[in-house]
């Protein structure tokens, strides 16, 4: 069938629809989602750099364009790298750029959906897209990224997922920025060590509720309790500390160490009173349970009432239903750690819900933001296994 006669039957008269008309001929599954406009060279080698890719690295650019970044990876750093573009010209231009720098042997180039491709085998993953489609591709990132994979965006963020790191790079027209995340473990929940006394052994328990690579939580013992604080994730290593006083001393406990599955080892660094000095950390996490439908009371300035937070497992992975005031709305944006979570929901008029909490049994505690109001504390209770 002829492009003309195609336009006919599909009744298409407009540019738009012209548009269609050539991505279906081009064999291309759908428009584009971010115009395509290449990233200059010296940000191209400066992103590279700060992810410190090196020939051991797997370098997956997401809406590769003509593939600069993928055969400047195979080129310069020794990494094998993979170019994903839904535009068929891109990819074709792409393939011709790795042959010119003889680099077809490390490189390959996918005409196709950025959010369709399996991510997993990355160790490295670049963007240039636009912040919506930053926000669209986190929830798959985390899903399918290994912890410590590096993820590097040229100009755009990831809204509420800090950057690790931030670079400006100065270009031939205007100033670039660089944004630089590790991928962090999974490391919220409740974990707990013990500590040889005079008396025998003292139980240590944290409660840690993660928010990307931020922890949020206590550390207690005995009888006190104490916030922790500049609680990060960095890949498999976790750093937090805590202060207290000891026989009227001001004292800071500084915990660090490597996260292994449901096992934290390290050290403990202890500045101040009479147990200064460094020591071994093995804590244990708790098991716990997710799945269920957690109900919770929904703050007066947020539209009131309760809401049922549902979590299902599927092919080994968690997802979130949020059922309120008879609308039952699947969350895109829902991460689980350990056993703590974080999701974000439509809210009443243009304001949305931005949720994080910690389970301990079949409670969950944590805090409850609407729009741009201060988090308030939030409780939910498990009310169907």
């Amino acid at each position: 069938m002829t492009v003309r006669r195609l336009l006919v039957v599909l009744g298409v008269g407009s540019l738009l629809s012209g548009l269609v008309v050539a991505w279906v001929i081009a064999g291309q599954p759908r428009p584009p989602d971010v115009p395509y406009v290449p990233t200059p060279q010296p940000v191209v080698e400066e992103m590279l750099k700060i992810a410190q890719v090196t020939s051991a690295d797997v370098v997956y650019d997401l809406g590769c364009g003509d593939g600069r970044i993928v055969v400047t990876a195979a080129s310069k750093f020794g990494a094998r790298g993979v170019g994903v573009d839904i535009d068929p010209q891109r990819i074709k231009e792409s393939k011709e750029n790795a042959q010119k720098a003889r680099v077809t042997d490390k490189t390959k180039f996918i005409l196709g959906d950025l959010f369709e491709l399996d991510l997993r085998p990355a160790t490295v993953v670049t963007l240039y897209l636009l912040p919506s489609i930053n926000i669209r591709l986190r929830p798959k990132l985390f899903r399918e990224l290994a912890p410590g994979t590096r993820v590097v965006s040229h100009d755009f963020d990831m809204d509420e997922w800090e950057a690790d790191e931030t670079r400006s790079v100065d270009g031939p027209y205007r100033d670039h920025t660089i944004y630089y995340w590790v991928i962090p473990a999974s490391v919220g929940g409740i974990w707990e060590w013990t500590v040889p006394t005079a008396q025998g052994q003292r139980t240590y328990t944290a409660r840690l509720r993660q928010h990307f690579q931020k922890l949020y939580g206590t550390v207690s013992w005995g009888r006190q309790e104490q916030t922790i604080r500049s609680g990060k994730v960095t890949g498999h290593l976790v750093a937090f500390e805590v202060q207290t006083k000891m026989n009227g001393q001001a004292v800071k406990i500084a915990f660090s160490g490597k996260v292994n599955g449901d096992s934290l080892i390290g050290t403990v660094d202890i500045s101040g009173g009479p147990l200064a000095g460094k020591r071994d950390w093995k804590a244990t996490r708790k098991p716990g349970k997710l799945t269920g439908r957690w109900r919770f009371g929904v703050p007066s300035s947020a539209g009131g009432g309760e809401a049922d937070l549902i979590v299902q497992e599927e092919k080994g992975s968690l997802s979130g239903v949020l059922s309120y005031k008879g609308r039952r709305e699947q969350l895109e944006q829902f991460y689980v750690w350990g056993t703590s979570i974080y999701f974000t929901a439509n809210g009443e008029g243009a304001s949305r819900w931005a949720v994080s909490g910690l389970a301990e049994g079949d409670r969950m505690t944590g805090t409850f933001q609407f729009g741009s109001s201060d988090p308030v504390p939030w409780t939910a209770e498990r009310v169907i296994r």
